[in-house]
C-alpha cells in the first residue's frame, strides 16, 4: 500500500521545553539588570530593537532594520590571567568609555573553556583598578564585564577562543573544539564543549544585548595528544574532526536553548599538515559553497572570517616555515580582491542558496610598522568592507598589546597613528545602517550523507527514509537527479500554515490527481500534494527518491500546473538561487510557481509539477 498520512504535532512547544530542560535552564547569578531582562520579547536600545536576526546578507534588528556589528576584540579572559585586559590599569567604566569614544557598538569577548571551570579567585593584582571584583572567580568577572558592557548599550558577542587558557594561535592544543589525550593540557571532548556553550547561553539568555555566540575561534590543525602529529579539521566528512557537523550540531542546540541569539560559524582557518612540513591551506569559507551550514532557525546564522596582512592562503605568518607562499599584503590589488572574494566575500552575494552575513571578526596591524604594504593592505581591506557593507571586529582594543587601540595605561584612545585614517572611515561609514532590508531567500537541501533538516519541524515525517526539510515557511522550488533540492520564499513569502500540520506522499504513487492535470508524468511514479499544499521537503530510500512532505498553505493557491522534465538535462525556469546542485541535472519552477508534486522512475527523480 502507499504510505500516505497526515499529521499535526501534538505540542511542538512542549517538545522544545523538554529539550530545554535536558540542556539546563538556569541563568547565572551575575546577569544583566532587569531593564534588559525580557526573554521572549523585544528590547529597544537607542534606535535598535533586539533580538537580532538575519535577512539575506545582512544582520537586522527585530524591526527588520539593518544593524551592523562595528566591533572590537577585548581579549584576556581566554589567556593566562583569565580576565579581560586593563582591569589592573583603569576602572572598567573608563575602558568602556574608550570603546564608545572610538565608535564601536559591539565587543567580541573571548573566553577559554578552562576559565569557565576555574573556581579559584583572581589575584588582586590582575584587577587592581577594580576592587569591586576582588574575591571573585574568572567567570564571575566575565559576568560583570558582560553586564557593564550591556548596561552601556554595547552588544556582546560571546567567543569561545581557546580550550586551554593561553595565547592563541600557534601549533597548540586549541586548534579544534575538542582536545583529548594530553597529560598536562586541559582536555575536553566535543560533548564537554557543547555543555560549556549551553551553560553560557543559559547564563545570559535573558540579556538581549548578549546577541551572538561565536562558536569557535580559528579552527585549524592542532597537536594530537601530547605528540606533534597534526590533527586536521575538515568540512563534511562526518567524522569527529568535521567542523561543519560540529558547528551545525551545536548551532541547533544553541537555538533550542535560546531562539533569540545569533549563531556565528567561522570558516576553517587552516587544514592539512602544519606549514613547517610544507603543506596546508587556509580555506576560510570556501567549503560553504558545496555544503552550507543549515540551522533549524535559518535566520540566525552568521558566518565569520579573519584577515591579516602578514599571513596568506598558504602562509602561516612565518617565512621560515611557509617558504615563498604569498601573503595578503604582498598581493596586487586584483589578486587580493579576488582571493578574499573566493575565501569569504562571495557568501554575501544576494540571491544564492548560501547567502548569509559574513562578520570579519579579526583584522589589525601594528602602528609602528615601516612597511608600506601593511598600510596598503589595511586600506584595501577597509575599502572592501565598506563597498560590501560588511560587519567587522578590529583586533584588538587592548593597551597591553602593541597592536591595541588604547594607550598602554588604558587611559586614552590612539587616533594619532597611520591606522586611524582607514579605521576611522570604516567606523564612520553608515552603509544601510538603520534602513529596512528587503531580500528573497534561498536554501539548498542535500541528502548525500543523511537527513538535512533546516526546519523546526522535528517530526520523523517519513520513517525509514532519509529526509530533507525546507526552512520554516519555505516551499521547494527545484530538485536534482542527485538528491538535492532548492527551497525559497520568493514571490510568495512564508507559506506554511502556523499549525505545522503536514501531509506525506511516499513510496507508492499518489492515488488522487489533486491538481486536475491527469497523468502529468506518464509511466513515472508521481507524488502529488493535495490542493493548497506545497512541497516543502523530500525523502529517499536506498533505491532513490521516495516521497514528499506537503505543508498546508496559509492562503489559497492557484491550480494551473505544468510538467518540468529534468531527467535528460537541466530544465530551469529560473536561475535564481545559483547552481544549487552542481554537476547534476536539475529542474526548477519559475519564481511565481510552487512545486505541487514530483515524479520518479526506479528512484530517479525526473520531473516537477510546477503550479501557480
Amino acid at each position: 500500500m502507499s504510505f500516505v498520512w497526515n499529521c499535526s504535532p501534538d505540542n511542538s512547544k512542549g517538545n522544545l521545553l523538554l529539550l530545554s530542560d535536558l540542556l539546563g535552564g538556569k541563568t547565572g547569578s551575575n546577569s544583566a539588570p532587569s531593564s534588559l531582562h525580557a526573554f521572549g520579547t523585544t528590547v529597544t536600545v537607542g534606535s535598535v530593537s533586539f533580538p537580532l536576526s538575519t535577512n539575506g546578507q545582512y544582520i537586522v534588528d527585530s524591526n527588520n532594520k539593518r544593524f551592523k556589528l562595528k566591533a572590537v576584540n577585548w581579549y584576556g579572559a581566554s589567556d593566562t590571567r583569565q580576565v579581560v585586559g586593563g582591569l589592573d590599569q583603569q576602572p572598567i567604566s573608563k575602558i568602556i568609555s574608550l570603546i564608545q569614544e572610538w565608535g564601536f557598538n559591539s565587543v567580541r569577548l573571548p573566553f577559554s573553556n578552562k576559565m569557565l571551570h576555574d573556581t579559584t579567585t583572581v589575584p588582586n593584582e590582575y584587577i587592581a583598578a577594580n576592587p569591586q571584583f576582588f574575591g571573585k572567580t574568572p567567570l564571575e568577572i566575565y559576568d560583570l564585564t558582560v553586564q557593564a558592557l550591556t548596561d552601556a548599550g554595547i552588544v556582546v558577542v560571546l567567543n569561545n577562543h581557546t580550550t586551554f587558557s593561553e595565547w592563541c594561535c600557534g601549533y597548540d592544543y586549541n586548534g579544534l573544539w575538542y582536545h583529548t589525550g594530553s597529560s598536562f593540557a586541559y582536555n575536553q571532548s566535543t560533548d564537554m564543549w557543547q555543555s560549556d556553550w549551553i551553560m553560557m547561553i543559559n547564563r545570559y539568555k535573558n540579556n538581549k544585548l548578549v546577541a551572538a555566540a561565536d562558536l569557535r575561534n580559528e579552527v585549524r590543525t592542532q597537536r594530537k595528544g601530547d605528540t606533534y602529529i597534526p590533527d586536521s579539521p575538515n568540512w563534511g566528512s562526518g567524522d569527529v574532526n568535521d567542523w561543519h557537523k560540529a558547528s551545525q550540531d551545536l548551532g541547533n542546540l544553541v537555538t533550542i536553548a535560546n531562539p533569540d541569539i545569533l549563531v556565528i560559524v567561522e570558516g576553517i582557518n587552516w587544514w592539512g599538515l602544519i606549514p613547517v612540513l610544507g603543506s596546508g591551506e587556509r580555506p576560510h569559507l570556501k567549503p560553504v559553497k558545496d555544503l552550507p551550514v543549515h540551522l533549524r532557525l535559518s535566520n540566525k546564522l552568521v558566518y565569520s572570517a579573519h584577515n591579516y596582512g602578514y599571513i596568506g592562503p598558504n602562509h602561516n605568518g612565518d617565512d621560515s616555515t611557509s617558504g615563498n607562499n604569498i601573503k595578503y599584503r604582498d598581493m596586487d590589488l586584483n589578486t587580493f580582491r579576488n582571493t578574499i572574494y573566493s575565501e569569504w566575500g562571495y557568501v554575501t552575494d544576494p540571491d544564492y542558496y548560501y547567502t548569509r552575513p559574513v562578520w570579519v571578526s579579526e583584522f589589525g596591524a601594528s602602528p609602528s610598522t615601516t612597511l608600506d604594504t601593511d598600510k596598503e593592505w589595511l586600506k584595501r581591506l577597509v575599502d572592501y568592507l565598506i563597498e560590501r557593507d560588511m560587519d567587522f571586529a578590529f583586533w584588538p582594543l587592548n593597551g597591553n598589546d602593541e597592536w591595541g587601540l588604547v594607550s598602554s595605561d588604558w587611559s586614552r584612545t590612539l587616533k594619532d597613528d597611520w591606522r586611524y585614517q582607514d579605521l576611522g572611515r570604516l567606523l564612520s561609514a553608515t552603509g544601510n545602517q538603520g534602513q529596512p532590508v528587503t531580500a528573497d531567500h534561498f536554501a539548498n537541501l542535500s541528502l548525500g550523507s543523511g537527513d538535512d533538516n533546516s526546519s523546526t519541524l522535528a517530526s520523523d515525517w517519513d520513517n525509514g527514509a532519509t529526509k530533507g526539510t525546507c526552512p520554516d515557511g519555505y516551499r521547494m522550488n527545484g530538485l536534482s537527479t542527485n538528491n538535492k533540492a532548492l527551497c525559497t520564499d520568493t514571490n510568495y513569502g512564508l507559506l506554511w500554515n502556523s499549525s505545522q500540520s503536514y501531509n506525506v506522499q511516499a513510496v507508492n504513487e499518489t492515488g488522487t490527481r489533486y491538481h486536475g492535470t491527469g497523468d502529468w508524468a506518464g509511466g513515472f511514479t508521481k507524488y502529488e500534494c493535495p490542493q493548497n499544499y506545497v512541497v516543502a521537503g523530500f525523502s529517499k530510500r536506498y533505491w532513490g527518491t521516495s516521497g514528499i512532505l506537503c505543508e498546508p498553505s496559509s492562503r489559497s493557491l492557484g491550480n494551473s500546473c505544468r510538467t518540468i522534465w529534468f531527467d535528460r538535462g537541466d530544465n530551469r525556469s529560473s536561475t535564481r538561487g545559483g547552481d544549487w546542485a552542481s554537476g547534476s541535472y536539475k529542474g526548477q519552477c519559475a519564481d511565481n510557481e510552487y512545486v505541487g508534486g514530483i515524479a520518479q522512475r526506479n528512484g530517479g527523480a525526473s520531473a516537477l509539477l510546477c503550479c501557480k
